[in-house]
């Protein structure tokens, strides 16, 4: 018995260190898509990229696996059919609203509106399986959404009803793909399959918006080829896989409070990489957010 929890342990804090792993990733996302959209691209445009590199990066990935395990655990057709559709909802819905908020309110209210979902996914938790919501939970949720409010760039952004609505939108649909990725990865499922499914089923959803706004391009420059590469690949493909196999071990409360580690390695990348300062405020605001991602590794039952 104290072997099993020993290895349970184990797995937890194995499962934490990949969605952890993960956020950082994703906090190279700003850097890589302002660069590319930079090359004159939509942000349709770049979001299809993005994905469909991504999705093909892990299908040679998958086809590698199959070649050298026969029994690889395969996917029945309905998994496959809510993978795609967690992914065209939920995931690409996500990236969509985000950008367009950003364009209402700025990306530091943005992402403070955004990476509220994991308030949206205890409530789901709640309201859905009836979880009652534990006390430190609640007190990590607050601590994240200070953390955050404190970590928003000083730009001067009107305050737009529309922005916050976006904003909203946006932390809804992660919150909706975390709850679903969570149902599936626990199944005997490989993960890269799974990420390929959603990263496909993103790409097929900006190709749609692409085309109808008249911007879909093929980029000729083989510094944009290179940035798309880097972010479909090690800020999207990669991430997604570690996410979903964390997801197989802890809850998706606990791994949508450990990934908003992203926003902490946004400002680090600005500050290394766009020469951008931080503030005392937003000093403060990292502390905030690096203890309550430590403390809720403390918290049994979650």
């Amino acid at each position: 018995m104290i072997l099993d929890m020993k290895a349970l342990n184990n797995k937890t804090i194995q499962a934490s260190l990949l969605v952890a792993i993960s956020g950082i990733l994703y906090g190279f996302l700003g850097y890589m898509g302002t660069k590319i959209i930079d090359e004159n691209l939509s942000i349709p445009m770049m979001l299809f990229w993005r994905f469909l590199v991504a999705g093909l990066w892990m299908s040679l990935f998958f086809a590698k696996k199959q070649l050298k395990n026969k029994k690889l655990a395969r996917a029945d057709k309905r998994t496959l059919c809510y993978t795609f559709l967690f992914g065209a909802i939920g995931y690409s819905g996500s990236c969509g609203f985000f950008f367009m908020a950003s364009q209402y309110t700025g990306t530091g209210v943005a992402m403070v509106i955004f990476f509220s979902y994991p308030i949206a996914v205890a409530l789901c938790n709640c309201f859905l399986h009836k979880e009652a919501m534990k006390i430190g939970t609640g007190i990590s949720l607050l601590a994240i959404t200070l953390g955050l409010f404190l970590l928003r760039d000083s730009t001067n952004h009107p305050i737009s009803l529309v922005g916050i609505l976006l904003g909203v939108l946006a932390a809804l649909s992660y919150a909706f793909y975390v709850i679903g990725s969570k149902r599936f990865s626990s199944l005997n499922v490989d993960s890269t399959l799974l990420t390929m499914v959603v990263c496909f089923s993103c790409a097929f959803i900006f190709c749609l918006l692409a085309v109808a706004d008249h911007s879909f391009v093929v980029p000729h420059s083989l510094r944009t080829w290179g940035y798309i590469l880097g972010l479909g690949i090690f800020v999207t493909a990669l991430p997604i896989q570690l996410m979903l196999e964390g997801l197989k071990h802890i809850s998706s409360m606990r791994a949508s409070i450990i990934s908003v580690l992203e926003p902490l390695v946004t400002v680090l990348v600005g500050i290394l990489l766009l020469n951008e300062s931080i503030s005392s405020i937003q000093l403060l605001g990292v502390i905030i957010l690096l203890g309550s991602t430590i403390l809720i590794q403390f918290q049994k039952g979650l």
